[in-house]
Parts: structure tokens; sequence; C-alpha cells
């Protein structure tokens, strides 16, 4: 009876042991999820269209010309919103907006003008109007 009291209660602290330390590795996952999303390390990038007209075919680059993201349209009177994870950046670096006008003429507006791994902020551009030849009137805030 003695020895089987012993062995109950000794199988009672190591299920107590496993459970309290389950309940510290979820907790520590926890924490660390939090820091990491609320630390997080990027820019967010907000456009715009006050127009009456879809705006077609963007492309949200970095100035060394690689493609952050393509976007296909934007409808009249909307607007989308990008997270750029700056983790990734090696050396200086800024982010373009590029469109095309009617002609197919290119044009670039610096949308962040200078950017460095683990930078962090906010930008909104604001296209207020396009012309005749597909030229936009852009401010960025």
């Amino acid at each position: 009876m003695i020895l089987y009291n012993m062995v109950s209660r000794r199988e009672f602290i190591i299920k107590k042991n496993k459970t309290i330390i389950s309940v510290l590795v979820a907790f520590l996952i926890v924490v660390i999820g939090v820091f990491k999303f609320s630390f997080s390390s990027g820019y967010k990038i907000s456009i715009e269209n006050k127009t009456d007209k879809t705006i077609a075919n963007l492309e949200l680059k970095y100035k060394n010309g690689n493609t952050i993201k393509t976007i296909s349209q934007i409808e009249p009177k909307k607007s989308l919103e990008y997270n750029i994870d700056t983790n990734s950046i090696q050396g200086e670096n800024a982010i373009i907006l590029t469109y095309k006008d009617n002609k197919g003429i290119s044009y670039e507006e610096s949308v962040v003008g200078y950017l460095e791994k683990g930078y962090s902020g906010k930008s909104n551009v604001f296209i207020n109007e396009i012309d005749n030849n597909g030229n936009f009137g852009i401010e960025i805030k």
C-alpha cells in the first residue's frame, strides 16, 4: 500500500511538471508572436484612386528595379494598401510607383525616398486626376 501511494504520488508530480512546462512553452510562443507582429519592420503603402476612372497597370518597385507588387487595377474612388517587409532590403534603397500614359511612356513617382533594412513607416499616395494623355496628378504624403 505504501509503495502504491509513493508511485501514484510520483506520477502526479510528473504530470504536474509536464503541465507547467506545457503552459510555459505556450506562453513563450504567444509572447514571441506578439513581439514579432508588434515590432515588425515594414512600410505600409496606401494608394487611393480619387478619380472617376479605373487606373490600370501600376507597379511598386525598389529603386534598384526589383518589382515589389504589380497592381492590375484600382477602381474609381477605391484604395489599396500594401505592407512591405523591409527586413530583406540590402543596403540603401527607395520605393517607386511606376505607370504608363496612353502613349506608353513610363513615369516614376517616388513613394519612399530613402529606405534601409528594418525601416518602418507609412506613405499615402493619392491619385487626384488623370488627364486626357493618361498622366496622373499624384500627391504623396
